[in-house]
C-alpha cells in the first residue's frame, strides 16, 4: 500500500542504467523450472497468512492469504502492483508490496512497511531502510547482487521526497472493484489514485506490464 501508491503507472520509471542492461550470466536462475519456483516463492511470501491473525477493515481479505491487485489487467491477470498485508503477534501490520518500477526492461521491487489501521484508512511511511532491504527481479529473475545495490541507489534518489511523510490510502467502491483513495500528510493526491481488486494467490495474478 505505501510503496504502492507512490509508484503508479504515470510514475514508473525507466531505470535503464547499466545494472538494468546487464545480461544475466547463465545460471540455475535461467531455466524455466527455476524461474517458475521464482515467481512461486515471491507470491507465496507475501500471500501465506499467519496462523489465528485477524485483520480490521478496509483489509479483512488479507487475512486469508487474499491480495490487492493494482491497476489490474483482468483478461491477461496482470497488476502493476501486488499487495499483501500480514498481522504480527505484537498487533503490528506488515505490508508487503511487489511493485512494477521499470515496463521495460521489466523489473519489480519487494517491498516489506510497517502499517496502521485509522478512520478506516491503511496509513503508513515509506523509510529509507526499507528500500536498503528491498528485493528486485528482472523479469522472472532475481537480481543479483550488484545489480541490487544499484537499483536499491536508483530507488533511494527517487523516492527520498516521500521519505518521512505519511501516506493513507482509503478504499472506495467503483464501478464493481475499488478505487483506493491517496493522501500524502492529509493532502489529497488524485494523480496517484489507482484502481484495485481483491484476488487469491491462486487465481494467476502477476505483476507485468
Amino acid at each position: 500500500m505505501v510503496t504502492v501508491a507512490m509508484v503508479d503507472e504515470g510514475w514508473i520509471a525507466n531505470l535503464g542504467g547499466s545494472a538494468v542492461r546487464t545480461a544475466f550470466g547463465r545460471n540455475d536462475a535461467d531455466h524455466p523450472p527455476m524461474r517458475a519456483f521464482w515467481r512461486f516463492a515471491m507470491i507465496w511470501a507475501v500471500c501465506s497468512p499467519a496462523q489465528g491473525a485477524s485483520l480490521d477493515s478496509p483489509i479483512a481479505p488479507a487475512a486469508q492469504g487474499q491480495l490487492q491487485c493494482y491497476t489490474p489487467d483482468v483478461a491477461r491477470r496482470t497488476c502493476r502492483s501486488l499487495a499483501a498485508y500480514k498481522s504480527k503477534a505484537n498487533g503490528a501490520i506488515d505490508n508487503i508490496a511487489i511493485v512494477l518500477i521499470s515496463q521495460s526492461p521489466s523489473i519489480s521491487m519487494t517491498t516489506v512497511s510497517p502499517v496502521v489501521i485509522k478512520a478506516n484508512q491503511v496509513c503508513g511511511l515509506i523509510r529509507p531502510r526499507d528500500i536498503d532491504a528491498a528485493r528486485f527481479a528482472l523479469g522472472d529473475r532475481p537480481a543479483d547482487p550488484a545489480q541490487t545495490a544499484t537499483l536499491r541507489q536508483q530507488m533511494q534518489s527517487a523516492m527520498k521526497g516521500f521519505f518521512g511523510h505519511e501516506i493513507c490510502s482509503t478504499y472506495v467502491p467503483a464501478d464493481g472493484s475499488l478505487l483506493a483513495k491517496v493522501t500524502v500528510d492529509g493532502a489529497s493526491q488524485p494523480t496517484m489514485d489507482q484502481k484495485v481488486i481483491w484476488v487469491s494467490p491462486t487465481d494467476g495474478y502477476k505483476v507485468s506490464p
